[in-house]
Parts: C-alpha cells; structure tokens; sequence
C-alpha cells in the first residue's frame, strides 16, 4: 500500500509533511500498517491532505506505479476518522492489481481525488466553498483509464482519420483539429467507425459508469465525445473557461507531459494554477461543471486527448442545461453564476442576471462580483473593484480602463500589467495598446505586437482586429487580413467594415456588399452610411433606394 500526492495545507507544515513523506510514499513492498499509521499521524497533527492549490505536481511523490493509491482529503480529521477514510478509499480495490476488472469497468484502477475548492483566504464563502453537491469542487484522477493496447488501437486509428477545423468557439487564424465520434448521446460512426470501435467500450463500459458513481447521478451519458489535437505551432494555449454544456467531463491524456497541457485555477488569480498530473498515456482526469479550467502547452507539446461530456439523457437529446436551475433554486452559488450568465447573455434578462449575480457575489463569487459591477454601472464599481482585489484578471482590466477614461495612464498600465501577467487575453490586448499608443509607458512596437499576438492567440477579437489594422503582423498583408477575418468571425463589426473596405478597393464589389451588410447589422455606423450609398447607386447588387433611405436614418439616429 501506499499514498501519493499529499498536500499540506500551510505552509509551516511543509516541514512536518516531508518528514513523513518517505513513510508514505515507498516500493510496493511497504508494510500497509506503518503507511497508514505514518498517515494517521501526519493528519493528528493538523496536515490537510489534498488542501488548496499549489505545486503538488513537482513533488517526487506525485507519481507512483503502485496498484492503490490511497488518497484522503478535506479538513482536519482525528487519526481514527483519517484510518477509517483511508479504508473506505481502499475497500473497492478488493486487493486487484489488474488495471481493470474482467467486466472491463474502472473498478481495480489507481484513483485520486485532489480538492480545488476556491480558497476561503481569497474571500469565498463557506456555501460556495463545500455545496454539497457529489464531487463539486473535485478532480478525480483515473490511472489508466485507456490501457496501453486501447491507446495504441486509437493512435493506429487516428493515422488514417481526417481531423476536421473547430474549436469550441474560437476564431482564431488556426483552429483545434478534433474529429468527432459521438454528438447528442449519439455515436457518429461512418468514417469514424474505426476510431469509435477504439474508444467505445471504455467509454461506455467504463469512463460513464465511473462518473455515475461520483456524482451520483445514474442517468448521465456521454453526450459527446470527441478527439482533439493541440498544435504547439498553431496554438499552444486554450484560455480559461467552463464546460458549461456538460454536467462533468472526462478527458483522457494520450500524449502526455509534466508541467504541459490540462490546468485548473481554483483561485481568483494565476497564482492558484497547477497542471493535472496526467503522468501515462491513457490517464483520465473527470471533473464537474464548475471547475475552471484551460490549457497551455510546452514548446514542442503536440497534444492530443479523447474527450467525454455527460449529460443527464434528456439534457443529452435535447441539448439543454436542466441542472442549473433546479441547483440555483437550493442556493448552489456555482449554479446561481451560471443562471446569471444565461440571463444575460442568452435571455438578454438584465433584472434575472443581477439578481442571480448578487446571490452569488454575496458568497465571494469573484466572477459574479465582476459581472455585477459591469451590470449596475457607476454603483456597482465597489463589486468590480472588490473582485480586482483579489486578483481577478477580469476586474482588474475593467478597474485599468475605468483609470484610463479618467487619464490615469500610469495607474491603469500597472493594473493592466497584472491582469497581462495572467495570460489574461483582454490584459494582454491592454498591454499591447499602452505600447503601441506611448500610454502610460514609453511607445514600443516589438513589445505591442508580443503583447497583441498573444491575445489574439487566446482568441480575443480586439487585438485580432489591432493586428489587421495596425501594421505589426509579420507577414504582411496576407496575415492582416487572416487577422481580420478571425475577428470578424467572432462579430467584430469594425474588421467586417475593413474587410469590406478592401475587397471594395480590390474590385470586388459583391463581396464588400455583403460584408457591409454584416458590419452594419453589428450596429457600425460608418457600415451603414458605406450600405446605403451601395444600395442606392446599385453597387455589388441590384439598386434598392427604400433600404438605403432606411439605412442612412439608422446611422444618423
């Protein structure tokens, strides 16, 4: 028997945790009574195994190759309750050594189970901290999820299987190459049947059973499943979001690497990051709706990992999101910021949204503070600035560009700066204009374009508009307009009204007539007056005078 990746909660108890240490983590051969009591004691004397975030993965314990892994976290517990919880942990392994059973379900596999509650020294509250919920706030780490034959089946399958261009939402010039196996609970099969016939029984036999039995939850699915590629080349980062869509996700590592790929942030600030520790090919980590997360790559990291998203079954056909609503009415804070942007953004409900948000702020919820301040204007700049405070990147950008309206440049490049060094795509955009404009600091173009490729990188519009307007893309032309085309594809008006301009002056009048009409309906004005003056002299089209009337009245309201 032994105990990987413990992890002390205070820092003065780092010297007690290392003294136990080499009792807990050893050969197989180790005596299981002397772990356990090593264990039993380091908890009496007040160690939080598994406690908030910080380098767990560089211990030279984090990795075993032991059968059972035995992992006990929470708050401080007796040395009775740690033994009980420690055999609790170790009860299903029946004394297996098999990577899996004979029924081919995850029983018998090395499991982790490591915290990433927002930390309450950050100001969460207590409600928002432990909800209650099976597995909230949790990652599970499933060792060999896929064996060694099942990942050798998927990497020969994947040989001959054309990875199409998408990426969850982002335009960049470059998108994640992912195929897609299984959508709305249902495999896809056709030309992706050889890759399917490589994953499905550990998908459906073992992955979903396993998450069942963590969140409790009998009716999950896997409602899509999917493979995806990271190109380091191409794009080395995937910004800092939920899986909103998915009751809890599994992802399993196929090329994995120390201190590259999957990270969470349980914390406010980048301080709190820290990479899974996926340490074999076929590793699995599963993790619920409400843990943030991204990726970020090491150069040279070609990345590819095998993605399940569970649904409840009817979530999973209809493609809808039952469980918020029914959490945020019992008070679940993560559900009522969840609620909150689906009242802002989808039912455009200002009224819902800052009632849901104000739940959730008033537990310490940073993102809903944020979110508040933005919504309830100049009065609820307290939330904004309270949410900057503790180091939430978007807060800070909203505080720096509430001191640059107010001519503070100096003051705003230092709160900018922060939420830059985050990897904070707006930050970096921000950064990338003080640069380039002299605000705040000295005008410098090779610091502007560093600063504005990386947030363009991460997928934000602006400076993916900044490139294809300014002059600083390396290629020339033919990357400015790669620029641009990205940002208006995430309906960035002003980049359709320049590529519209473009393709005007190229001649190509059709086109620049159907990019006008896109930039106009986002509302730009210099659009619509350009539209009208297309239709009325028939332009790219047929003349339409009535519309242009109606559009030059538009751009003047």
């Amino acid at each position: 028997l032994s105990v990987t990746a413990l992890h002390v909660d205070r820092p003065h108890r780092h010297a007690m945790f290392r003294r136990t240490q080499h009792r807990l983590v050893g050969p197989p051969r180790s005596r299981p009574a002397s772990a356990l009591a090593a264990l039993a004691a380091a908890v009496a004397a007040g160690a939080v195994l598994i406690g908030t975030a910080t380098s767990w993965t560089a211990w030279p314990g984090a990795s075993t190759s032991s059968s059972v892994v035995v992992v006990v976290h929470g708050r401080r517990h007796a040395s009775g309750s740690a033994l009980a919880a420690a055999r609790r942990l170790s009860s299903d392994k029946d004394g297996q050594t098999a990577r899996r059973s004979s029924e081919g379900s995850w029983r018998g596999l090395p499991e982790i189970v490591l915290d990433v509650r927002p930390p309450a020294a950050a100001g969460a509250g207590e409600h928002w901290r432990a909800p209650g919920r099976p597995g909230a706030k949790e990652l599970r780490i499933l060792r060999g999820a896929l064996a060694g034959d099942e990942v050798e089946a998927v990497r020969s399958a994947v040989q001959c299987t054309a990875f199409e261009q998408e990426a969850e939402g982002s335009t960049n010039p470059v998108r994640t190459p992912v195929v897609v196996l299984k959508s709305r609970g249902r495999w896809t099969g056709g030309f992706t049947v050889h890759l399917q016939r490589a994953v499905e029984a550990a998908v459906e036999e073992r992955i979903i059973p396993y998450m069942r039995k963590v969140y409790a939850d009998s009716s999950l699915v896997a409602s899509e499943v999917l493979l995806r590629r990271y190109m380091p080349s191409a794009k080395a980062e995937h910004a800092l979001h939920f899986d909103h869509h998915a009751a809890a996700t599994c992802v399993v590592d196929l090329a994995p690497l120390p201190s590259s790929g999957l990270f969470v942030q349980p914390g406010p600030g980048a301080d709190s990051r820290m990479f899974v520790p996926l340490d074999t090919a076929g590793d699995a980590v599963i993790h619920g709706w409400d843990v943030f997360h991204g990726v970020k790559l090491q150069s040279g990291h070609e990345r590819m990992s095998l993605i399940v998203w569970a649904k409840p079954e009817q979530d999973a056909t209809s493609g809808l999101t039952s469980w918020y609503r029914a959490l945020g009415d019992t008070g679940d804070v993560d559900a009522a910021y969840r609620l909150g942007v689906e009242a802002e953004e989808e039912a455009r409900d200002m009224t819902t949204a800052m009632r849901w948000y104000s739940l959730a702020a008033e537990e310490g919820h940073w993102m809903a503070m944020s979110r508040l301040g933005r919504l309830s204007g100049g009065q609820g700049f307290a939330w904004t600035q309270r949410a900057a405070a503790v180091g939430w990147a978007d807060s800070q950008v909203d505080v720096g560009d509430a001191l640059q309206q107010a001519g503070d440049h100096a003051a705003a490049w230092d709160i900018y700066r922060a939420a830059a060094a985050q990897r904070h795509p707006a930050g970096l955009h921000r950064v990338g204009v003080c640069h380039l404009r002299g605000l705040g600091v000295p005008p410098d173009q090779v610091a502007a374009r560093e600063h504005l490729e990386a947030s363009a990188r991460l997928g934000w519009a602006d400076a993916q508009f900044a490139l294809g307007q300014s002059g600083l893309a390396g290629d020339g032309e033919a990357e400015k307009e790669a620029w641009l085309h990205a940002a208006s594809a995430q309906g960035h008006p002003a980049a359709a009204n320049a590529l519209a301009v473009a393709a005007s002056m190229a001649g190509r009048h059709e086109e620049a007539r159907e990019l006008l009409s896109v930039a106009a309906h986002r509302g730009h004005r210099k659009a619509m007056m350009n539209l009208s003056m297309y239709l009325r002299q028939g332009v790219g089209g047929p003349a339409d005078p009535a519309s242009a009337d109606e559009w030059a009245a538009r751009a003047q309201a």
